[in-house]
């Protein structure tokens, strides 16, 4: 029973030492400070001085719960503060995951309309290349039929001085 009783203490002890460490340290010396006092004298005082120290060490203990209470309270606030500011960052975490969700279904729209795009530029490309290749066929016949009709015209310019030279040799 007393090995659970001190290892309690201890557990208390390291409590008190994350929640209210001035007030631990403060009381702590106050301990031993009414202890070594009645150790330095050398006399047996019958137990009154330690009834002393531990009324001394029981109003300085309730003094020291207001002191523990209100550093309990500044931690619960400044704990609170924190918990509203990482749930003020939760809802700007959501809010940009739910721009990054659209946009990246915003970017899968437009990359398939860039697939049909790119297809249709592909036919596009397609014709262009055999209409090219239609305008440069067309060139070279208008090309040829260019050179028949000059040398057409040759020949009725020919066949008229023939005709010309035939009416009045006539």
């Amino acid at each position: 029973i007393l090995l659970f009783v001190n290892e309690l203490d201890e557990k208390m002890y390291s409590c008190l030492e994350t929640v209210s460490p001035k007030w631990l340290k403060i009381t702590s010396q106050e301990i031993k400070t009414a202890f070594s006092n009645n150790n330095d004298s050398g006399k047996n005082t019958g137990g009154g001085d330690i009834e002393e120290a531990t009324l001394e060490l029981r109003r300085t203990v309730n003094s020291g719960e207001n002191t523990v209470i209100e550093e309990i309270e500044e931690a619960i606030l400044g704990h609170q503060w924190r918990i509203n500011e990482l749930e003020e960052q939760l809802v700007r975490i959501a809010l940009l995951e739910n721009k990054l969700n659209q946009r990246s279904v915003a970017i899968k729209i437009n990359r398939g309309k860039n697939k049909k795009l790119k297809k249709k530029m592909a036919k596009i490309t397609a014709k262009q290349a055999a209409n090219r290749k239609e305008i440069r066929r067309v060139a070279l016949q208008n090309q040829e039929h260019d050179r028949r009709v000059l040398a057409l015209e040759s020949f009725r310019e020919q066949q008229n001085e023939r005709f010309y030279d035939f009416d009045q040799n006539q």
